[in-house]
């Protein structure tokens, strides 16, 4: 597990506070917070090997914080940037010949499961289909927006689409499907599926949109919220 940024010389004898304080003093600040993402990681992977026996190796922990980096990164505006225009980006069609595929995921503390909800559109912004899934499992939300994905890239297989656009408001996994960085992690296997069913399909593209753009897969995580089974 190696980045350009661990490449600074400790001072001798050093403890953690002096480390973090260090770090504080010599790291960027996108640097410093994928420090803070990545040891929080390794706390969860100390506490999963005292708790359960299961240990997830340094390759794991380091692709999860960049994923998650990335997703902070797309939330969150800087202090001090310059401010910047908000342009609406709501759906958009797909090119003729593709239909598209939106899919999200959300936690419901009190109901304590993940919703999952996908819809199938052609260029035109018809429905094609859609599915909502109640999932009971706590997992991290990448996870619960890597099963959304490949919900909805099964469901346009058996429809019989040949060229698909999957598209998400989740930034960190669709740059990691879309760049195959993503190896070793505790959602490497949901990605390997996604893309065995993909290679199925004649073209196929991930896709980015933000939140506005997938309101339609959102109202249905809500539905599946209500479910106890998948709901199509």
């Amino acid at each position: 597990m190696c980045d350009s940024f661990i490449h600074f010389k400790l001072p001798p004898q050093c403890d953690l506070k002096e480390f973090l304080l260090f770090a504080y003093d010599n790291l960027s600040l996108d640097n410093l917070e994928f420090l803070c993402i990545l040891l929080w990681r390794i706390w969860f992977r100390r506490n999963k090997w005292i708790h359960e026996r299961i240990w997830l190796d340094d390759e794991s922990c380091y692709s999860w914080a960049r994923l998650h980096q990335a997703d902070f990164l797309e939330a969150n505006c800087r202090k001090g940037d310059p401010p910047k225009k908000v342009v609406a980006s709501p759906w958009q069609a797909p090119e003729v010949g593709y239909v598209k595929v939106n899919s999200d995921a959300a936690w419901c503390s009190k109901q304590k499961k993940f919703g999952l909800g996908s819809v199938i559109c052609d260029y035109t912004g018809k429905v094609l289909g859609s599915v909502a899934t109640p999932i009971s499992s706590f997992v991290s939300v990448a996870v619960a927006e890597s099963w959304a994905l490949e919900k909805c890239a099964s469901l346009a297989k058996q429809m019989g689409f040949s060229a698909v656009i999957l598209e998400s408001d989740c930034l960190g996994v669709i740059k990691a499907l879309d760049s195959r960085t993503l190896h070793n992690s505790d959602i490497s296997y949901v990605f390997d599926s996604i893309y065995e069913i993909c290679n199925g399909f004649d073209m196929y593209k991930f896709s980015y949109t933000p939140r506005i753009g997938n309101q339609v897969a959102h109202s249905l995580v809500r539905t599946a919220l209500s479910l106890e089974n998948d709901q199509i």
